[in-house]
């Protein structure tokens, strides 16, 4: 993954790797600048915390294998999304874009990976451009 930043806010520490998607009944949040134009998953409700962006061809079988973040890897930790692309993504709660899933539209963002479902919230293992 060539073009992916990742930023960590924890401890007052910065690292580069991002991505981004917005709630769908409010207005996007700006992005972080290191995410303009991406999809950022991020780690707290209300895109907070640490995050990880991806370029709209960008894709990733398995969020574990990134680079360790102050506070671990995104696998599994995904509570907001924010997609800034002019594409669709697909998010698998399994590694190798399998098991259950759902696609973040273009423009869209989810301020709480627990509503509507609180089923999805931390459980973002890959992604995968494109719709499901």
């Amino acid at each position: 993954m060539s073009v992916r930043s990742l930023m960590a806010v924890a401890c007052g520490a910065t690292a580069a790797l991002a991505l981004g998607v917005f709630p769908a009944s409010a207005a996007p949040a700006a992005p972080v600048a290191s995410c303009d134009g991406a999809l950022v998953l991020w780690d707290n409700v209300s895109y907070n915390g640490t995050h990880l962006c991806f370029s709209s061809w960008e894709s990733e079988g398995d969020l574990g294998k990134l680079p360790a973040l102050p506070s671990g890897s995104l696998q599994d930790k995904t509570s907001s999304v924010q997609n800034f692309t002019n594409s669709a993504f697909c998010l698998f709660v399994d590694n190798g874009y399998s098991g259950d899933r759902f696609t973040i539209a273009a423009h869209t963002s989810i301020v709480d990976m627990r509503n509507p479902n609180p089923y999805w919230n931390d459980k973002i293992s890959s992604v995968r451009s494109g719709s499901c």
